[in-house]
């Protein structure tokens, strides 16, 4: 009896142990998968077309600031830089902190002055903008934005500085900053993603790059900017999640956390066949009119030969990690109209679909939590073939 209750301590244990990862998990698992659920074709693209340094952090800076630059020869003039300062305005709303475009009106826009990515500065009103970019996930540099803002604050007031990211996961790296560092930077720190499928959100493609085309009287700017829109919403969508996956990597480095990976990998990758057991538990005593049931192959069980007159009816079950597969066939003859003499007949088998337009199978999902549809459905079609076989007597 004791070894039983160290058995069942043990499982209890472990079973803690796996609810306590999900839990942990549940967020990085809703991240990575809404983000490959909305996967993209970029299609026809300047950019794509033209070279592949659109994966580096230089080509990014250099469009960003091409269009920020009230000097460049779209002759649009601080038409973009202003849109882009209404984005940081509609982000500083929660703090109270307005950025004035009358600050930035003989604004001089650089690229690694200092080494920082993009420099807006203002010799008339003293003010400037950071701008950080990690559209391409670069790893932050140590110290890297307070370094930055220690070296422009001694020339100018430094109204925003702004990290720029592919998507909402990426975050800076705080953890050498000191406590005054925090309190002088966390303020006026604006993280904006490239791209969010949740266009309530702030985002650089829907609050800076869309209205900055249609307030384009420039064609080529205007083209320019639906171009590099596409290629942001591309990237977003398709370039794998690496920050999603850094941080369940580091929290595989957690306790035990990977062996309670590996056991939760195991255990699903054994589920299908636990599925098709408990199917033929529950049916391998009575699948009348079915001859008999049995296993097929480890995820697959067949209620086999149901005969009636020539036809041999078949029922299998496939098993999977997201549920079953139910497929009713005739076995015989591959032209045989099952829909006319069972699916239209039956209304347990009425949301059955014809198989790739083969006349004699029909199917149907079950997800992997309807068990008991499942065995609502196979209980009911059991009752109606046994009326059917009795009435062919």
């Amino acid at each position: 009896m004791q070894i039983i209750k160290d058995w069942n301590n043990i499982l209890n244990e472990h079973i803690l142990t796996i609810d306590a990862f999900l839990v942990e998990t549940k967020r990085l698992h809703k991240d990575y998968t809404e983000r490959n659920k909305n996967r993209t074709d970029i299609g026809f693209n300047v950019f794509t077309l033209s070279s592949d340094f659109y994966y580096r952090e230089n080509f990014h800076s250099d469009i960003v600031k091409s269009f920020l630059n009230p000097q460049e020869k779209h002759n649009e003039g601080n038409k973009y830089l202003h849109i882009f300062i209404d984005l940081l305005n509609k982000m500083n709303k929660s703090n109270g902190i307005v950025i004035s475009k009358d600050d930035f009106e003989n604004s001089v826009v650089e690229r690694e002055r200092h080494n920082i990515d993009i420099l807006i500065t203002d010799g008339s009103s003293n003010k400037a903008i950071i701008i950080e970019n990690k559209i391409n996930n670069a790893v932050d540099q140590q110290r890297q934005l307070p370094r930055y803002y220690d070296i422009i604050k001694t020339e100018f007031e430094i109204v925003s500085i702004v990290y720029l990211t592919l998507n909402s996961s990426k975050r800076p790296d705080k953890t050498d900053w000191s406590k005054s560092e925090l309190n002088e930077i966390n303020p006026i720190l604006k993280i904006i993603p490239a791209y969010e499928i949740d266009t309530s959100k702030t985002n650089l493609f829907d609050n800076w790059i869309v209205p900055s085309i249609i307030n384009s009287t420039n064609i080529d700017s205007s083209f320019l900017l639906r171009q590099y829109g596409n290629l942001i919403k591309y990237l977003n969508t398709n370039t794998m999640d690496t920050i999603s996956l850094e941080k369940f990597y580091n929290s595989m480095q957690e306790n035990s956390n990977l062996k309670t990976a590996v056991s939760i990998r195991n255990m699903l990758n054994d589920l299908p066949e636990y599925l098709v057991i408990r199917i033929e538990d529950k049916y391998k005593e009575h699948c009348y009119p079915f001859a008999n049931i049995f296993r097929w192959k480890p995820r697959h069980t067949v209620f086999n030969a149901f005969e009636i007159g020539d036809l041999l009816i078949k029922l299998d079950i496939w098993c999977d990690i997201e549920g079953y597969t139910v497929q009713f066939w005739e076995t015989k003859d591959s032209n045989y109209d099952i829909t006319a003499e069972f699916k239209d007949k039956l209304e347990v088998l009425s949301e059955f679909d014809i198989l790739n337009n083969e006349k004699n199978i029909i199917i149907k999902r079950f997800g992997i939590f309807k068990e008991d549809e499942l065995f609502d459905f196979i209980d009911k079609l059991l009752v109606e073939l046994k009326k059917i076989k009795e009435m062919k007597k």
